[in-house]
């Protein structure tokens, strides 16, 4: 090892002559690497100007090699890579495209220092050749933190938008058209599209926004605010038809609340949901997944009547006269009653005989008097039980 250091020091001089020689060429080198870049798909697009390509592509080579010669902490390089990685996140280059284009300099370097290397050169180019690969790695690896970096601002910049966004399209004023639209190219969205809404609790506020986070790491959309005593969600509906429901959907399952799942256009979810949220009022401590107002109009008609004249109190104050387990007894036959419609269907559920099941009826009509069997009182006391 010793020995090996001793060459490699005596090497040095060599070294920084065959670098320097190689410094001399950087525009011919940096035409080198435009004609390579093509190569990689994301520079095929224009996102990046040619003339910005090849600025930068001269300046990251002489660097390079003058890193290589004096160290990359006496040189630009750390600026440079930190400016550049901000440059290109904000331009839209992939970051596994940039790293790729950045790891061309090594390649175009070596070539370069082969050609004008003797015979006698190749143990001096082994030496060393990996300071070489150390500067563009380096210079890569800074490269990719500076863009991620950038990126997560610009990320958190946008949520911030798209906040104050939302904030705006689900508030108490109407919103007039052009502000939707506003709105609408402030979410990346048709605002003509079909949009589902859904409301959760706060409690589940956590666990929405993780999968709003999951999702957008995917390139998926789901968008979230919260508000006071509820947590609105909103994403577009698939254009097209999907087997089964989607991603959305899937991953909101275990989550309780309520939904409007076809909005038509952006204008109308803020009204979906307020609807969403009468839904989401009425369900059970025990029940999970996002409910329609087809699974739930019972309850929400119940809970507005409720509101607004204590309508199911009022119907059902009989049965506060009768013990506890009787009521439990007439209020469960008469729920499978009404989902049946038959007294001999009610009683094969219920394990009973058939005058049980009429005598409770009968029980709950004095005590109500609401005859389920008339269906106009039916639809009363299924609201009133809901």
């Amino acid at each position: 090892m010793r020995n090996l250091a001793k060459r490699k020091q005596e090497s040095l001089p060599r070294w920084r002559e065959l670098i320097s020689e190689t410094a001399r060429e950087v525009d011919d080198l940096a035409a080198i690497f435009l004609d390579k870049l093509e190569s990689v798909e994301a520079y095929q697009s224009g996102l990046v100007a040619r003339a910005d390509l090849a600025d930068s592509a001269r300046e990251s080579i002489r660097l390079i090699l003058e890193a290589v010669t004096v160290g990359p902490k006496k040189t630009r390089l750390g600026a440079l890579s930190l400016e550049l990685g901000r440059q290109r996140a904000r331009q839209g280059i992939p970051v596994e495209d940039l790293v790729a284009a950045i790891r061309l300099d090594f390649g175009i370097l070596w070539s370069s220092l082969l050609e004008r290397a003797n015979s006698g050169d190749m143990a001096v180019l082994a030496l060393h050749v990996d300071s070489l690969w150390r500067a563009v790695d380096d210079h890569a690896r800074a490269v990719q933190l500076s863009y991620l970096e950038e990126k997560a601002v610009m990320a958190a910049s946008t949520r911030d938008e798209q906040q104050t966004y939302l904030t705006e399209l689900f508030g108490p004023a109407p919103l007039v058209p052009s502000k939707v639209e506003q709105v609408a190219r402030a979410l990346k969205v048709d605002a003509h599209d079909m949009f589902r809404v859904a409301v959760v609790g706060l409690d589940s506020s956590q666990d929405v926004h993780r999968i709003a986070n999951t999702l957008a790491a995917r390139g998926e959309r789901l968008f979230v605010l919260n508000q006071s005593g509820r947590v609105v969600v909103l994403w577009p509906a698939p254009r097209t038809h999907t087997r089964g429901p989607e991603t959305q959907y899937r991953q909101l399952q275990e989550i309780a609340g309520g939904v409007v799942p076809a909005v038509p256009g952006l204008g109308a979810v803020s009204s979906a949901a307020d609807t969403a949220y009468e839904i989401f009022r009425t369900i059970r401590p025990d029940e999970t997944g996002l409910q329609t107002l087809t699974d739930a109009w019972t309850r929400v008609t119940k809970s507005r009547l409720d509101d607004q004249a204590d309508f199911s109190a009022h119907l059902l104050s009989g049965l506060a006269t009768i013990t506890d387990d009787e009521r439990e007894r007439i209020v469960e036959t008469v729920r499978v009653y009404l989902a049946t419609g038959s007294v001999t269907d009610t009683a094969v559920q219920l394990f009973c005989h058939r005058n049980t099941v009429l005598n409770r009826l009968g029980r709950f009509e004095k005590l109500t008097s609401l005859d389920v069997t008339v269906p106009e009182q039916a639809a009363l006391a299924l609201l009133a039980l809901a």
